[in-house]
């Protein structure tokens, strides 16, 4: 049966140093819970994800995919940094395992603390590697929030043709909630692509979302026995 993949669901991995692309934004950061939508739009193809952080800096990550039944999976990711765990299962349909695959986290998100209370840098060129620039913005709003941005552009090589162009990326993050409330991605080969998050509301998500659903256990290469009750799960055997 095909899958339409019409609506995918987020909710927060940190930030990486030019952009959250690939993770949930802001896992780690403690103190700031936030939920907020994630729109992802590349051309004519457009995401839309459903995010969030709570107070201890877990993230969860939950994909909706729609069949043509009417009916729908639930792939769930769960991020705990302070556990150094990721717990994912799936849900509704023939993919339902009523199981908790874990995983370890990288060493570089193995860690939580509060967002860094930086000031701001100084709008200006700044320092970057070579084949490119980088440009450091004046402070704006971005959806609600007071964001610092910068503007990077570099030399892309295309493999095939072998011909150059100039790939544009912009971030805009909040240094309230530790996010990346804007990111922006410009280049010939790829066109443009465009993360938005908007619908930030302030506050601890659920507790009930960062535990698997009842009767559902844990893979055989499981974390120590205090990770998986935090889960929410039990060791399978």
């Amino acid at each position: 049966m095909r899958i339409n993949w019409s609506i995918i669901v987020a909710v927060s991995l940190a930030p990486a140093a030019f952009g959250q692309i690939g993770n949930i934004p802001g896992t780690g950061y403690t103190g700031v819970p936030y939920s907020a939508t994630e729109t992802i739009v590349t051309g004519s193809d457009s995401r839309i994800f459903l995010i969030a952080r709570d107070a201890e800096g877990r993230t969860r990550q939950e994909s909706i995919a729609h069949q043509e039944d009417g009916s729908e999976i639930r792939s769930v990711r769960i991020m705990d940094p302070k556990a150094g765990m990721t717990f994912t299962w799936v849900v509704g349909g023939d993919a339902s395992s009523n199981m908790v695959t874990i995983a370890l986290l990288p060493k570089q998100q193995q860690s939580t603390g509060p967002v860094p209370n930086d000031s701001d840098p100084m709008p200006g060129r700044g320092h970057c590697w070579s084949d490119c620039s980088l440009e450091i913005l004046p402070p704006q709003q971005i959806n609600g929030f007071r964001c610092r941005g910068f503007r990077v552009k570099r030399i892309i090589r295309d493999p095939d043709t072998k011909g150059s162009s100039i790939q544009t990326t912009e971030n805009w993050t909040s240094p309230e909630l530790g996010v990346i409330l804007r990111h922006i991605e410009v280049d010939v080969l790829q066109g443009r692509s465009t993360t938005d998050i908007t619908n930030i509301v302030r506050g601890d998500p659920d507790p009930s979302l960062f535990q698997p659903p009842p009767g559902y256990t844990a893979e055989l290469n499981s974390p120590p026995v205090n990770a998986i009750a935090n889960s929410g799960g039990s060791a399978a055997r």
